[in-house]
């Protein structure tokens, strides 16, 4: 899966069988950490491939029965590529449905050119450290490319009524 986030949700992942290449990313600035924009500005940001901060988090290789969980402000963004065939399943709540359009998973790049050259030296060791782990990110409208045996399917939720409002 290409660089991409889940706006304002929080997501339960388990990787079912295989094994996955994980990066992931926070956004800096908190008006796209909590994508705090109206619609018109969002299709802006899409329509100029706007260019915003990150920071890298997590970079790992994920096995089987591996387990994350991805919070509104924490490793929102991120990749994933298969070493093998693989199998995973997402938990998001709130899900997706049409009528969240303020809620739609939104497509990144990793910019080429980064603002901040980590050739620079600095006094303190420990923030030049913090500076290596940031870079651009550019808002990309252009849909992955999904493998031809790529699947995604709803399930929708058969539990008690109970067990939905805890």
């Amino acid at each position: 899966m290409p660089l991409h986030d889940h706006p304002n949700m929080s997501v339960f992942f388990r990787l079912v069988f295989g094994e996955l290449k994980y990066h992931g990313f926070d956004k800096v600035d908190e008006k796209f950490k909590y994508n705090d924009f109206s619609h018109d500005e969002y299709l802006e940001l899409l329509a100029n491939k706007t260019a915003i901060k990150a920071k890298k988090t997590k970079q790992m290789i994920l096995k089987k029965d591996a387990v994350m969980y991805v919070r509104p402000s924490f490793n929102n963004l991120h990749t994933f590529e298969a070493q093998e065939n693989s199998c995973f399943f997402d938990i998001c709540l709130p899900n997706y449905t049409p009528q969240s359009h303020f809620r739609k998973i939104t497509y990144f790049k990793e910019s080429e050119s980064c603002a901040f050259n980590v050739q620079t030296p600095f006094a303190d060791e420990d923030l030049k450290q913090r500076r290596a782990t940031l870079t651009d990110i550019v808002y990309d409208t252009t849909p992955p490319i999904l493998p031809t045996n790529f699947a995604v399917q709803d399930v929708p939720y058969r539990g008690s009524m109970l067990e939905r409002t805890l």
